[in-house]
């Protein structure tokens, strides 16, 4: 059956039908609470509350418990938010956001995103400030990180602070873990859902005031996903439960930190992930595409970090990050559907080993009146190591520097400005090739270099009214895959990449006048340019036939609209919901721009019945995307609808019954991979 279009005038009226809702002035008022990023933080009024303490450590964008965050273009969502929403996956949760869309990778079975027209490689992601993406390709699959143990997700778009380091091109996204506040709390859950499918995790911790101990852990597993009643079996795919569709993730932390008092703080911190998953074939209509039948044995992920905060008697303070961070996985490419024999020439067994070494400094001072300055200092080393089954092992290392200088400079009460600039230079110190004979030679070894100057204004016309305008010039440098990689001998590597370059406007208006109410709307435009694009280029091994090769000759315009409003409607009542439009022209040549879709809309609605019982409606709805370069592979638009009914039995047990998909859509983020149809779930949730 095809899949329903969205268009365009539809999209528009259900957004404006929600955001026109009728309400009450004088309801509103009667909330004392105020609506924060992110959708709303006031979900949690009626439900068993999640835990709130925030590793203040893990923020980049402020210095200490005492300082407020001054770029207000920030979003961020909550621990309350990812229960309340069930959005367990780090994939799952930023696509409630404004901006940023859901988006998957279907040939690895790997959820990513788009922020504002920017793939994942261009916004990277950090665990407490410490940067986790993938050394050889900056692409992590955030379906890997669950989201159970985490008191906040950080997302910077655009005007994203040079304290981060190098390659936030269009944006960072940062997983800030929990901090007891509490001699003794913790959170616990279970949950069971279609698919025979099973989540548990918890959390516990204990602050003793001079020091605190924070612990977690979590386990999922799904042995399948089901396909929508409406989905017509393939070849590759014979409907019902999704072939090869399971995966199995674990978790677990622990943090020790040392408060000798008010204002120094120095955390030990660990995590480990483990993981394993199929990745389910093809089922679509594009007779190029041969299907892939792999599995992944494990997906590992291991990181050990040292946080600290240091006051220098009222005049400045120091800020340090040290940490070891680990990256290995093992990819097996079968013969057919029955995943039994490694054979044929185009199946393998693949292992990746990689590790990233690196530290940060920042220093911060208010002794310039008026001036709040800060310098950030970054050194990493990523390693990469891999190899096919009877290959010799191949190694990659790159070393990365960044220096930073932020500046918060305060006009007036109502007046302020966030200027800064960094230089980020990237160099390869081991770059090994595998030549046709099976023995390992030296690639070019290139470095290259970045600058980063932005300025963004900020006036307060009144004390719950924010204009922001920003301007930012950002870039990131090639990885390790743009540069060297054959793509399965289908391109020549390039080591003479240059950075990518964007720069990044921003306009945005938010109001806060009503007590319970928030108005958001931001006009974005990117100017891209170097962008890295695949061209067509001579074999040199054989005249008669060409290759692909990654080039800087991209001309690239991101633009659009977020449109945000949330609160309540009644004492009983809240609404939500957030608008984005984005145009994406390629000004090169005919190029398709992937996984961006045009417009996005996420509506949500809850209602409170006698404190107790309480029912959670949302959707997202998407017009359509390219899932490929030519055009030729395009995934429909789609409205997917979830519901949720809780009860709250009071001290801290909450249980959750609910249906994702509601409507049993058949849809697909990118062509040829279907989605979960309709899924019913239950959890049980408990805070002490």
């Amino acid at each position: 059956m095809p899949h329903k279009r969205i268009n365009a005038p539809l999209v528009t009226g259900l957004m404006l039908a929600v955001l026109a809702a009728p309400f009450s002035a004088q309801a509103a008022e009667e909330r004392a609470e105020e609506p924060t990023d992110a959708l709303t933080d006031a979900l949690t009024d009626a439900g068993a509350g999640e835990l709130s303490g925030v590793f203040t450590l893990g923020e980049i964008e402020v210095s200490g418990n005492a300082e407020d965050n001054k770029n207000t273009t920030v979003a961020k969502i909550t621990a309350e938010e990812l229960r309340d929403f069930d959005r367990n996956t780090v994939g799952d949760a930023v696509s409630l956001l404004p901006g940023v869309s859901s988006t998957v990778t279907g040939a690895r079975n790997e959820q990513t995103l788009s922020v504002r027209g920017f793939d994942i490689k261009h916004v990277p992601l950090f665990l407490d400030g410490i940067p986790i993406y993938v050394p050889y390709d900056g692409y992590p699959d955030l379906g890997r990180f669950t989201t159970f143990d985490l008191s906040e997700i950080v997302v910077s778009k655009g005007f994203t602070s040079v304290l981060y380091g190098p390659n936030t091109m269009g944006g960072a996204i940062n997983l800030v873990s929990r901090r007891p506040e509490k001699l003794l709390e913790g959170n616990a859950g279970i949950g069971v859902s279609s698919g025979d499918a099973f989540t548990t995790y918890a959390n516990a911790g204990t602050n003793r005031g001079s020091w605190y101990l924070q612990t977690g852990g979590s386990y999922v597993n799904s042995d399948y996903f089901p396909l929508a009643d409406d989905f017509t079996a393939v070849k590759t795919e014979d409907g019902d439960h999704r072939n090869n569709s399971y995966h199995r993730d674990e978790k677990a932390n622990v943090k020790l930190g040392f408060t000798p008092n008010s204002d120094d703080e120095y955390a030990f911190s660990y995590t480990y992930q483990h993981g394993d998953k199929g990745v389910p074939p093809y089922t679509g209509t594009d007779s190029s595409i041969t299907p892939r039948y792999w599995q992944w044995p494990y997906w590992d992920k291991q990181s050990y970090y040292f946080t600290s905060k240091t006051d220098l008697d009222g005049k400045a303070y120091v800020k340090t990050r040290a940490y070891h961070d680990i990256f290995k996985n093992s990819l097996w490419s079968y013969d057919d559907d029955t995943y039994t024999t490694i054979t044929k020439k185009y199946a393998f067994r693949s292992w990746y080993d990689d590790y990233t070494n690196g530290a940060s400094l920042e220093l911060g001072t208010p002794l310039i009146p008026d001036n709040l300055l800060k310098l950030a200092l970054h050194y990493k080393v990523d390693v990469h190591r891999e190899h096919n089954e009877g290959d010799p092992i191949q190694e990659f290392r790159d070393q990365m520097l960044s220096a930073g200088l932020e500046d918060t400079i305060t006009f007036s009460k109502s007046f302020y400005a966030i200027a800064g600039v960094s230089y980020d230079t990237i160099e390869t110190l081991d770059a090994q090739n595998l030549t046709a004979s099976g023995t390992l030679e030296d690639f070019p070894m290139e470095s290259t270099s970045g600058v980063n100057p932005q300025i963004g204004f900020f006036y307060l016309p009144t004390e719950k009214s924010t204009i922001n305008v920003s301007v930012s010039q950002k870039t990131r440098l090639p990885s390790i895959k743009d540069r060297y990689s054959y793509k399965l001998g289908t391109a020549l590597p390039n080591p003479d990449l240059d950075p990518e370059q964007s720069i990044n406007y921003e306009v945005g208006y938010e109001n806060r006048h009503l007590k319970n109410f928030r108005w958001k709307g931001t006009l974005f435009f990117n100017d891209v340019s170097d962008y890295i694009q695949q061209v067509t280029v001579p074999d040199p091994d054989d005249a008669s036939k060409t290759k692909y090769q990654n080039q800087n000759i991209g001309e690239v315009d991101l633009s659009g609209v977020e449109l945000e409003v949330a609160g309540y409607l009644t004492n009983a009542l809240e609404i939500g919901c957030n608008y984005t439009f984005t145009q994406a022209e390629n000004h090169t040549d005919d190029t398709e721009l992937i996984n961006i879709p045009e417009h996005k809309l996420v509506p949500y609605l809850k209602y409170t019945f006698m404190e107790r019982l309480s029912t959670l409606i949302d959707a997202e709805i998407y017009s359509d995307r390219f899932s490929s370069s030519n055009g030729k592979r395009e995934a429909d638009g789609f409205m997917t609808a979830n519901v949720k009914f809780g009860y709250d039995f009071g001290n801290g047990l909450l249980a959750e019954t609910g249906l994702k998909n509601l409507l049993d859509e058949d849809y697909e983020l990118e062509e040829g991979y279907p989605e979960p149809g309709r899924t019913v779930f239950a959890n049980l949730r408990y805070t002490f």
